[in-house]
């Protein structure tokens, strides 16, 4: 039997109304997408949907308080709460270079790396 789930893509500024078909893990069918990342798009979100994180972290002998961060690469979805938690705990020391990975494998997920959106001097 069969069973359908909807998104609405965002791979582009149209954001595609998609519903895909499935029967359990396979999929049948995906319709209402205008290109390619569409596709793609619903194909993630069905079998494995990840998102991007950023937020910011403590940072001392900097000129402010808060340093931003990201992700390098998206986290589990079911995840993103405790990749969160995680990297609020960290603290950092100025100086700080954009681009400075400050955590390696984010919960273990390999080449998901926590890192420096701000270059921060130390004052």
């Amino acid at each position: 039997m069969s069973d359908s789930k909807n998104f609405t893509c965002i791979g582009c500024p149209i954001g595609c109304p998609l519903q895909l078909t499935h029967e359990g893990r396979d999929i049948l069918e995906i319709e209402g997408h205008q290109c390619n990342r569409g596709a793609k798009y619903a194909q993630q979100e069905f079998r494995d949907p990840r998102r991007f994180l950023s937020t910011t972290v403590a940072i001392e002998g900097a000129r402010w308080k808060r340093l931003p961060v990201k992700v390098t690469a998206p986290v589990p979805k079911d995840r993103v709460v405790d990749a969160a938690v995680e990297i609020h705990r960290l603290s950092v020391s100025a100086p700080v270079a954009l681009g400075q990975v400050l955590i390696r494998d984010l919960l273990g997920e390999k080449g998901v790396d926590v890192v420096a959106t701000r270059t921060m001097q130390r004052v």
